[in-house]
C-alpha cells in the first residue's frame, strides 16, 4: 500500500487519461540518445537540480471518491541504470509517475500521461539534459527558454484550465465526435492488430530541409506530414471517396489564457483530405491545404468547441456515482475506435550547444486501447526525428511515406526499427 501522501489540487485536466476499462494503462516514453555512454552519477545530480526548480514533476497521483488528485511525494527520487523505463506509479519509482533510466547511451524518460502533456514533458526532459550536459562538459550552456533556477516560479505553472467546464450543447458535441466516411487501416482488424505491442518505424529529416520544403508549399510540419501520410495511404488503397482524416492534438494553452501549465493542455483537432484532392493535388498542394484546414481549426473556434466538449465529458464523468460510470464515461481512448491516424508534433527540445552530442530522440506511445497508427514528431538538434508507431506489423505504410518523400526530393535516414511495450502503471487504490 502507498504511503497516505498529502492530497492536492483535483487531476481534471489529466482525468481521461486515468481511467480505462482494459486491466492495463502503460506509461508513455521518450529515449534520448546520446553520442556517449550516460554517468549515471551525473545524471541524478541533474534530475536533483531540476527537481528544485521544477517540483511538481515528484508529484504522486492519490484516487479519493473515485476521482484522481495530484499529491505531493518527497520520497527520493532515484535515477536507475536499467535497460528501459520501470514499472511507473508504484514501490519500484517510489510512487512517483515519472521515471529516468539509463543504458549505455541511452536516456529513458517515461511518464504517466495523467501528469502532464508532450509539451509539458519536454520542459522537464530538456531541464535534466541540460543540467546534465552541464555538468558533463564543466560548461555553462545557454539556458534561454530552459526552466532554471534563473527562472521565477509562477503559480500559473501548475494551472488546471480543466478546472472550468465550457459550454457547449449535445448537437455540437455530435458534430465534433462524427467518424463516418473517413478511411479505416484494415490491419487494425487482424487478430494481431491492436496490440498491446507496438512497432516503430522511425527516420529523420534535417531540420532546414524539411521547413524549406513547407514553406515553398505554404504548409507547416505537422500539416505537411498529415499530407505526405495521406497521400502514402493512397499509395497502398484505392480509396476514391470519403475523407483521409488526420488528428492532430495542439496545445490551446494560449486560447485558454493558460500558457504557462505544464498540466495536460491539448485538445484534438481534425484535418480531413477528401479523396479527391488526395488523387488529385500534388503533395506540395496538398500539404498547404491542410495547413489552412489545421490553422483555420486553430482559429476559428474550433478548438474551443473541442476543450468545451472534453471538460464537460471530465464533469459530467467526475459527477458519476461508482468508480465503474466513471470509467464508463472517461475511457475515450477506448471508447472510440480509431478510423484514422494521428500526427503528433511534440515540439524540441532546447539543447543550445550541445547539440552535436544527441543522436536520436524516440517518442513512444501505447496504444490509446483500440489499435492505432501515431507520426510522433519532434525536432531537436537540427533534425525532424519522424516516428511511425503502429499497434499492427505491417510496414507498407513507412514504406509509401518514404516513397512519398523520394518522390518530393526530401533527403531523410531511415533508422532502426523495432518493437516496444511500455512499462505498466500502478493505479493508485482509492483513500478516503
Amino acid at each position: 500500500m502507498a504511503p497516505d501522501f498529502k492530497r492536492l489540487a483535483w487531476n481534471a485536466s489529466g482525468a481521461t487519461q486515468c481511467y480505462a476499462k482494459k486491466k492495463t494503462i502503460r506509461s508513455y516514453v521518450v529515449e534520448v540518445i546520446l553520442s556517449s555512454a550516460v554517468d549515471g552519477q551525473l545524471l541524478q545530480q541533474a534530475v536533483d537540480r531540476t527537481l528544485v526548480r521544477l517540483p511538481y514533476y515528484r508529484w504522486s497521483i492519490v484516487r479519493h471518491r473515485g476521482r484522481f488528485y495530484y499529491a505531493e511525494n518527497d520520497l527520493p527520487f532515484l535515477v536507475a541504470e536499467h535497460d528501459g523505463p520501470r514499472y511507473l506509479g508504484g514501490a519500484d519509482t517510489n510512487y512517483h509517475v515519472i521515471d529516468v533510466t539509463y543504458f549505455g547511451e541511452k536516456i529513458d524518460f517515461a511518464m504517466w500521461h495523467t501528469l502532464c502533456d508532450g509539451l509539458g514533458f519536454n520542459r522537464f526532459i530538456e531541464a535534466v539534459l541540460y543540467h546534465y550536459m552541464c555538468l558533463k562538459d564543466g560548461v555553462a550552456y545557454d539556458d534561454e527558454g530552459v526552466y532554471t533556477e534563473r527562472v521565477p516560479f509562477d503559480e500559473a505553472e501548475t494551472l488546471d484550465p480543466f478546472h472550468k467546464r465550457g459550454k457547449i450543447s449535445l448537437r455540437e458535441m455530435k458534430e465534433l465526435s462524427r467518424t463516418d466516411g473517413r478511411f479505416h487501416f484494415p490491419e487494425l482488424d487482424e487478430p494481431d492488430g491492436k496490440g498491446p505491442e507496438m512497432h516503430r518505424l522511425p527516420l529523420s529529416i534535417k531540420t532546414e530541409e524539411f521547413l524549406a520544403w513547407c514553406k515553398a508549399n505554404g504548409s507547416s510540419p505537422a500539416a505537411a506530414v498529415a499530407a505526405i501520410m495521406a497521400k502514402g495511404i493512397a499509395r497502398e488503397h484505392k480509396v476514391d471517396e470519403g475523407t483521409i482524416m488526420a488528428v492532430v492534438p495542439i496545445s490551446v494553452r494560449r486560447h485558454l489564457n493558460a500558457e504557462k501549465t505544464f498540466k495536460n493542455c491539448d485538445v484534438a483537432v481534425f484535418v480531413g483530405m477528401d479523396a479527391a484532392d488526395v488523387n488529385a493535388l500534388s503533395t506540395g498542394e496538398l500539404a498547404g491545404k491542410a495547413r489552412t484546414v489545421l490553422k483555420d481549426q486553430m482559429n476559428n473556434g474550433t478548438a474551443e468547441r473541442v476543450y468545451a466538449a472534453m471538460s464537460t465529458i471530465v464533469h459530467l464523468g467526475s459527477k458519476m456515482p461508482t468508480f465503474g460510470l466513471k470509467t464508463a464515461l472517461l475511457a475515450t481512448s477506448e471508447n472510440h475506435p480509431q478510423n484514422t491516424f494521428f500526427v503528433d508534433y511534440v515540439g524540441s527540445l532546447r539543447a543550445k550547444g550541445f547539440e552535436d552530442q544527441i543522436l536520436e530522440v524516440r517518442y513512444l506511445n501505447p496504444d490509446p486501447g483500440c489499435g492505432s497508427c501515431f507520426v510522433l514528431m519532434s525536432e531537436t538538434a537540427g533534425r525532424f526525428h519522424i516516428n511511425l508507431t503502429q499497434s499492427f506489423a505491417s510496414d507498407r505504410y513507412y514504406q509509401a511515406f518514404c516513397a512519398v518523400l523520394d518522390d518530393e526530393g526530401i533527403a531523410y535516414e531511415r533508422l532502426e526499427r523495432g518493437t516496444y511495450l511500455n512499462p505498466a502503471i500502478e493505479r493508485p487504490q482509492e483513500r478516503r
